[in-house]
């Protein structure tokens, strides 16, 4: 039991193993995360409403979003970015893995007669003739992507981007990382049945990367037939370290912002925005 205890509680590589396509695509976990998504008072899965309302404003206003802009959301869950932008008469693309997230944007859109292309794609991998002005990003699942995976992610979005295009998203501050404390949790049917409808065990360890700037939320759930491991890494960005990524990857200019509402940037503040910009024309 003691070797159990100590393999469970053990600290892995960072990056050692990703999982987070494993919340989107199990049955059971997709949907307490839509749950999430759709409850306008949490900021789990997505913001709370009144401030998805003052995101879609600032984008609507410092985008020009309207008739003729073309507009994707990588990681659109339920459809809350979608439909809003859609109201504008700008042609929308969502993109998410979760087709019970897809399936719930597609209503939406559909029972206010609005038309947005609803696709079930990885935006790692997502690749089509599209070509867009505005690309969004929203809940900070930047910083969840190991470095390669936000390699993969950025040269998608430079290649669907037109020239002059941006890239908005926000991100976890440095600030948010000196506040990451380690730590091991269990219960029974931990997070109140959040892993699964049947019966489990849960064990939760925290764990803080500091050269990496990286915290790790490890979950181990152990149900009769076996044994489950979800790993939710978060990666925490000064200004300097993610305009590096951003022009590293080709973008040519880069506005750091507070947050998604447009506000200033605040060193204290636990996460902060980006706007990523394509250089306006070729060369």
């Amino acid at each position: 039991m003691y070797e159990e205890l100590a393999a469970i509680n053990a600290r892995p590589a960072v990056y050692a193993e990703v999982t987070t396509p494993d919340l989107w695509t199990d049955p059971h976990i997709s949907e307490r995360m839509l749950r999430a998504h759709l409850d306008p008072h949490v900021d789990l899965s997505s913001y709370r409403a009144e401030y998805v309302e003052r995101i879609v404003a600032w984008i609507i206003n410092r985008f020009g979003v309207g008739t003729g802009l073309r507009v994707a959301d990588f990681g659109c869950g339920p459809g809350l970015y979608t439909t809003r932008l859609a109201r504008t008469g700008a042609s929308v693309t969502g993109l998410d893995l979760s087709s019970r997230s897809l399936d719930h944007a597609t209503s939406l859109a559909r029972a206010e007669g609005l038309s947005v292309r609803h696709l079930r794609q990885d935006y790692l991998t997502y690749r089509d003739d599209a070509r867009y002005d505005l690309i969004i990003l929203v809940m900070r699942d930047y910083g969840a992507l190991p470095p390669n995976g936000r390699q993969a992610l950025l040269r998608t979005v430079r290649e669907h981007l037109d020239a002059g295009g941006s890239f908005v998203f926000d991100v976890d501050s440095a600030s948010a990382f000196a506040h990451v404390r380690e730590q091991a949790t269990y219960a029974p049917s931990l997070m109140d049945g959040f892993w699964s409808a049947r019966p489990y065990f849960g064990f939760h360890n925290t764990y803080r990367y500091e050269r990496e700037h990286v915290s790790l939320d490890k979950y181990e759930i152990f149900q009769a037939d076996g044994r489950k491991t979800y790993f939710n890494w978060v990666r925490y960005f000064t200004p300097q370290e993610l305009i590096g990524e951003l022009k590293e990857a080709g973008f040519a200019d880069v506005d750091v912002l507070g947050d998604l509402t447009g506000s200033p940037y605040d060193s204290t503040a636990p996460q902060f925005a980006a706007v990523a910009t394509t250089a306006s024309s070729a060369g």
